[in-house]
This record gives C-alpha cells, sequence and structure tokens, in this order.
C-alpha cells in the first residue's frame, strides 16, 4: 500500500496479515503506549471482559443481547470472526462497516509512533477506537488468548467472567491447569466482581486466590450460584425445560426458557446480568427472556439442514471435546452419526478424536490449508487407533469430505462438522455456494 491511510479494509487486513502472520506476542506494553495516544475515554462506559477456554463467545452473545433488550447501548468484541472480519467489532447489534475499520485501522496505525503491534493488538485497539466513538452504557470482551497479558486486559474489567478453564494453548499458558488459570485469572482488577463457570477445582483455587488478593468479590457457579429446575434439583445437560438461577436458597431469575446458547454457558453469563443489575443498570426480566431465546452464535451445534441432520460445531480441543460428547448423548439417533472433520496442528488432536470417537460411526477427515492447519494423514493415524473399526475416508479440502458425506448419509442419519473454526467457515462457505443456505 503506497498510503496506508487512505486503504480500504481489505488492504488494511491483508497489510495486517503480511507483517504478522499468525505471530502472538503476548504484553501489555505495546498495547498501552499505543492507547494512551489515542486517547480514549471509558469513564462513563461499564467494561466486562470475559475468558475462557470454552464458552467466551456464547457467554458474550447473551450478556449482549440482554444488555441491548433492555434498551441500553452494547458494544462487543469477538474473535475469530467465521465469515468476515467486520464480525468481530459490533457496535449495539450491528456490525463495524468496512468504512469504519479502516478508519479506525489509519487511528491506530498514525498514533502507534514505531511500536511494533501484533494483528491482534491491531485489530483490538482499532475496536477500542470505535468503541470509544460510540460511547456505550457497557462493553463487553472476549479475552482472545489467557488473559493478564492479552491485548483485550489493557482496559480494567468492572465485572471478570471466567467461564471455563481447560488445558489448550500449553505452549504459551502453560502445561497445567493451575498454570493456564493463573494467566486467566489475571483479567481479575483490584475490588472488580469476578464471576466464574463450572472450573475444575485447582483451577477455582487459583481464581479464588487471585480475587481475594485483588480484593474482588468472587461468585463461583456450584458454590455461590446454580441454574436449577423449577422443582429445585440442579439442571442437568440434556434437560430442556425451564430453569432459575439461585444464588444460595434465593432465586434471582426465575422459569427462565431454555437458552439457544450452550446451556453450559448461561448461569455464569445470567450472573454478570444480575450484578449489571445490582450496579443500576435497568435490565427487567423481559429482556433477558427476549436474550435466552434469541441469543445464539453460529458454529456451535448450530442445525442449518435436516434430513439429514447437519450440524456445525467448532469444538476444537479436548473440553470443547468433553461437552460435545456429552450434548450427543443426551439427544436421541436412530440412524447413523458421521463426522467431518479437519483440525489445527498445534491442538491436541489425538486427545480429541479419542474422545469422540466412540459416537460416529464414520469420519471424513480433511487437510486445512493455512499456515497451522494440519493434514488429514495425522487425523487418519489418530482415528485408526481409537477407532478401528469405524468408516475412514480422507479428502483433500473441507468441502470435498462435506460433500462425500452428504452423499453417504440416509435421512436418519446425522452428520457433524467439527474440529476448527476454519473447518466450520469452509464448510458453511461450501454449504451456502451449493445450497443457498443461510448458514
Amino acid at each position: 500500500m503506497s498510503n496506508l491511510n487512505q486503504g480500504e479494509l481489505g488492504d488494511w487486513l491483508s497489510y495486517l496479515e503480511n507483517i504478522n502472520p499468525n505471530r502472538i506476542e503476548l504484553g501489555l506494553d505495546r498495547v498501552r503506549a499505543v492507547l494512551k495516544r489515542l486517547n480514549l475515554d471509558f469513564s462513563r462506559t461499564k467494561v466486562i471482559e470475559v475468558a475462557g477456554t470454552n464458552g467466551k463467545g456464547s457467554s458474550g452473545a447473551l450478556i449482549d443481547a440482554a444488555l441491548r433488550a433492555a434498551g441500553l447501548k452494547s458494544c462487543l468484541y469477538t474473535s475469530p470472526h467465521l465469515h468476515r472480519f467486520n464480525e468481530r467489532v459490533v457496535i449495539n447489534g450491528r456490525q463495524a462497516s468496512d468504512e469504519e475499520l479502516a478508519e479506525a485501522f489509519a487511528a491506530v496505525y498514525a498514533r502507534r509512533e514505531g511500536v511494533e503491534l501484533t494483528y491482534f493488538e491491531y485489530t483490538t485497539l482499532a475496536a477500542f477506537y470505535l468503541f470509544a466513538k460510540a460511547q456505550p452504557d457497557v462493553l463487553v470482551l472476549e479475552i482472545g488468548l489467557g488473559g493478564r497479558l492479552d491485548a483485550v486486559n489493557v482496559l480494567d474489567a468492572d465485572i471478570a467472567l471466567i467461564a471455563s478453564i481447560g488445558l489448550d494453548h500449553v505452549r504459551i499458558l502453560g502445561h497445567t491447569i493451575e498454570e493456564i488459570a493463573h494467566e486467566k485469572a489475571g483479567i481479575i482488577k483490584p475490588h472488580c466482581k469476578v464471576v466464574t463457570g463450572l472450573l475444575d477445582p485447582a483451577a477455582r483455587a487459583v481464581v479464588k486466590a487471585e480475587a481475594k488478593k485483588q480484593q474482588a468479590q468472587i461468585y463461583c457457579e456450584g458454590e455461590d450460584f446454580s441454574a436449577c429446575s423449577t422443582d429445585g434439583t440442579v439442571f442437568a445437560e440434556g434437560q430442556t425445560g425451564p430453569f432459575d438461577l439461585k444464588m444460595g436458597e434465593t432465586v434471582i431469575f426465575s422459569a427462565l426458557p431454555y437458552p439457544k446458547i450452550p446451556m453450559i454457558c448461561a448461569p455464569s453469563a445470567l450472573m454478570v446480568i444480575y450484578l449489571l443489575r445490582r450496579a443500576g443498570l435497568n435490565i427487567p426480566d423481559a429482556a433477558v427472556t427476549k436474550a435466552l431465546t434469541s441469543a445464539a452464535l453460529p458454529g456451535r451445534m448450530q442445525l442449518v439442514s435436516t434430513r439429514p441432520d447437519l450440524y456445525l460445531d467448532v469444538a476444537h480441543n479436548v473440553p470443547a471435546a468433553k461437552h460435545l460428547v456429552q450434548v450427543l448423548k443426551s439427544r436421541p439417533l436412530k440412524g447413523r452419526r458421521l463426522a467431518v472433520i479437519g483440525m489445527l496442528r498445534d491442538k491436541d488432536i489425538e486427545g480429541v478424536l479419542k474422545l469422540i470417537s466412540p459416537l460416529f460411526d464414520a469420519f471424513y477427515t480433511a487437510t486445512l490449508h493455512t499456515e497451522r492447519g494440519e493434514q488429514a494423514a495425522r487425523l487418519n493415524q489418530a482415528l485408526s487407533v481409537c477407532a478401528p473399526e469405524a468408516l475412514l475416508k480422507s479428502y483433500n479440502k473441507v468441502d470435498e469430505a462435506l460433500a462425500g458425506a452428504l452423499a453417504a448419509a440416509a435421512p436418519d442419519d446425522e452428520i457433524v462438522v467439527l474440529g476448527s473454526f476454519v473447518t466450520v467457515s469452509e464448510a458453511d462457505a461450501f454449504l451456502k455456494g451449493t445450497t443457498g443456505l443461510e448458514v
């Protein structure tokens, strides 16, 4: 680009991808320096940061939807995107336009003054630039990776939500649950409120210790609050009826409809909404109900067609695979279940496949042609060990694998596309191109 400041969004994204191809360099000093020069004002805005191995996107979507249903102005930042970059930056329910994003990138570029920023740091600062212009009541910010050193954490959270903690990104965040919990607990700031989902006891202990150190009030699912059936029993996977949210013996939300987001994400997100209420924001029960029945993210056991039922799910690590197994086990199945799967090489491919393999009759593996994409051959090798009786077919591309599965499936069968955001995105593009589906 001869003149970066005149660039269109496509030019900016090409520029960022070329100078920082998938580079991850954690740390806040660079972001903090440029943020100071941008001189953005969030003094009248509540900041919610959402960390977690899985569930961040769904939790953020529910909180954002409830705020907007209540007539409050909310901005939502998420990553990665499935189809287009604009999905990451949502201003009161609408995706930022190409022109807005190009303006924001130009502003960040002009004020970086020689500071070398990564792709994610650029995009985070650009989002903050647009959010500051919008002056929302609440910012809902998804942490990109970890927490303590993630670019989003340059802002101080009023409420820190840690949705889940599991083993993922181990080469960056640590090889134990305790080490990863330490990184995610880094979003806890002095005197803020902290909400956690259902955490492993070792992870919960680390988070509670950090909350105590920061003199932050913490609310842990399973200890301080829980989702219960309306008859008072703890809500279990597979139930689909109305539920209550309780703090101790006190019902704080009653007879709530089953959410469109994964149920596992709902209680902690609802707890954040309750704390925003206590902080003075007017979020009526009707707004919460509307959010539960409308908020959803693509690619989370998303049913996109029937006969055969075809689901898209971005499950890409062991914790997500465990949840997927729970969901699949809780559902009736008439015919066979087929998996279309492609994964990134830095994920625990063997661990994921070992978990899910008992639930599938056939696997259609695909190579992902991205910098971090893995060859189908590695998936095939793992499946030959953990699922030797399953039908196994291998393809060079996701669309070819999905076409193969669709051709082989009977009307009563079920197809699940999984393994990566990349896999789901490529499957989605194929379905739109061949069927006209609005996925």
